[in-house]
C-alpha cells in the first residue's frame, strides 16, 4: 500500500450494506484499511435515506442510488463499489443501471438472480413463485410479529450456518422499510443478472464464504457458465463481512493497488 500513497488519485468508495445492515458493520473492514490519500469511503445507510430505501423498485433505486453518488461526489474522482448480501445485489443493479460511473466493484455473498430468462416476477416461474411465498411471510413477520422472536427465528435459518452477527436493536430500524425491503428487493422480483455479470466481469471481483455452501455451489456455476472468477474466504460462513472482516478489506485493497 505505502507505493501508491501518494500516487494514488481520488477514490470514492462506497460500501452497502445487508439487510438488517448499518453503516456501522463496516467498521471492523475500515479498520483494517491502511490511511490511503486521496480515499473517501461512504456507508450509506439506504434504509434511512429517501431516495434510497425499500420504497423504490430495484430500477428506480439503482436510478436513484447512482444520481446520489454522482451529487455526493460532485463527479470528481473513481468509483468503487462494494456490496454484501442485499447490498450485493443492490450493487449489481447499480452496475446494470451505469457501468460507466464504476471503475470496480467487490461484491460478496451476492445472488445473481434465479438462471432464467424471466425480467420480472413471473407467477409461473415455480422458483420465483416460492421465493415470493417465503418473502412474503418474512415481510409479515417484520411488520409484525414480537421483535426478538423475529430475530431469533431469522438468525436460524439454514443459509446463515451459525455465522457471526452484530446484535440488531429494533429502535435501529424501520419495520416497515425491512417489511417492504423483502418484498420490494425479493430475489423473486431481480432479474438474472448473469448477462450483466458477464460483460462487466473484468470490474467485478466475487468473494463467497468457505461454509456457504449455497452460495459456493453457485459461484462455481457463475464460473462454469461465465467464466467468472471467485475468491473464497476460508472459515466463513454467509456473514463474510463479520467473519472474515479482514479479509473482505485485503480485497479493496488489491482493487486500490490496481488502480494505482
Amino acid at each position: 500500500m505505502e507505493g501508491f500513497r501518494s500516487a494514488l488519485e481520488r477514490v470514492n468508495l462506497f460500501l452497502l450494506h445487508g439487510f438488517l445492515g448499518r453503516p456501522s458493520d463496516w467498521e471492523a473492514v475500515k479498520a483494517s484499511l491502511p490511511p490511503v490519500k486521496n480515499l473517501r469511503i461512504y456507508t450509506p445507510d439506504y434504509f434511512k435515506e429517501d431516495e434510497l430505501n425499500s420504497v423504490h423498485s430495484f430500477e428506480q433505486w439503482a436510478e436513484n442510488f447512482n444520481d446520489w453518488v454522482h451529487d455526493e461526489t460532485k463527479g470528481i474522482g473513481r468509483n468503487i463499489l462494494v456490496g454484501y448480501s442485499l447490498g450485493g445485489r443492490l450493487a449489481l443493479q447499480a452496475l446494470a443501471q451505469d457501468p460507466t460511473q464504476w471503475v470496480r466493484a467487490l461484491l460478496i455473498s451476492t445472488n445473481p438472480g434465479f438462471d432464467d430468462t424471466f425480467r420480472n416476477f413471473d407467477p409461473s416461474s415455480e422458483a420465483r413463485r416460492q421465493r415470493w411465498l417465503n418473502d412474503s411471510y418474512w415481510a409479515e413477520e417484520f411488520l409484525k410479529a414480537p421483535w426478538d422472536m423475529v430475530m431469533r427465528n431469522w438468525n436460524a435459518q439454514p443459509v446463515f450456518g451459525g455465522g457471526s452477527e452484530p446484535v440488531r436493536l429494533e429502535k435501529d430500524y424501520s419495520r416497515e422499510f425491512l417489511s417492504l425491503a423483502l418484498t420490494r428487493w425479493s430475489l423473486a422480483e431481480q432479474q438474472n443478472m448473469r448477462n450483466v455479470l458477464s460483460a462487466l466481469q473484468k470490474k467485478v471481483m466475487w468473494l463467497v464464504g468457505e461454509k456457504d455452501e449455497k452460495f459456493v455451489k453457485m459461484s462455481q456455476g457463475l464460473s462454469h457458465e461465465i467464466g467468472m472468477n471467485f475468491d473464497v474466504a476460508p472459515d466463513a460462513s454467509h456473514r463474510v463481512l463479520f467473519d472474515r472482516p479482514r479479509e473482505v478489506a485485503e480485497r479493496i485493497k488489491q482493487i486500490l493497488s490496481q488502480l494505482a
